[in-house]
């Protein structure tokens, strides 16, 4: 089964780490790092903000790779959270 993809953070995530809606139910679009209790948890992140945020995980902590950060980048402007504040 293809893992889910964030539609905030572009990052791929098991159904364990699904976010979770006001009702307590899970959320398959966003991941809970970024959707809890039915709000997105960093109100102030920025497209832009994200975009540092993936790199420094690739350079700093090793959590993904600078190829799959940059891939993730080009992707974010696609995803639901961010697809409305550019048009």
């Amino acid at each position: 089964m293809e893992p889910l993809i964030c539609q905030s953070c572009g990052l791929p995530f098991a159904k364990e780490l699904m976010g979770i809606n006001r009702d307590n139910t899970k959320n398959d679009e966003y991941c809970v790092h970024c959707f809890d209790n039915g709000e997105f948890t960093d109100h102030s992140l920025s497209l832009h903000k994200l975009e540092v945020k993936l790199i420094e995980m690739a350079e700093m902590h090793n959590e993904i790779t600078l190829e799959e950060a940059q891939e993730v980048i080009k992707q974010l402007p696609y995803l639901k959270r961010w697809h409305m504040s550019i048009m």
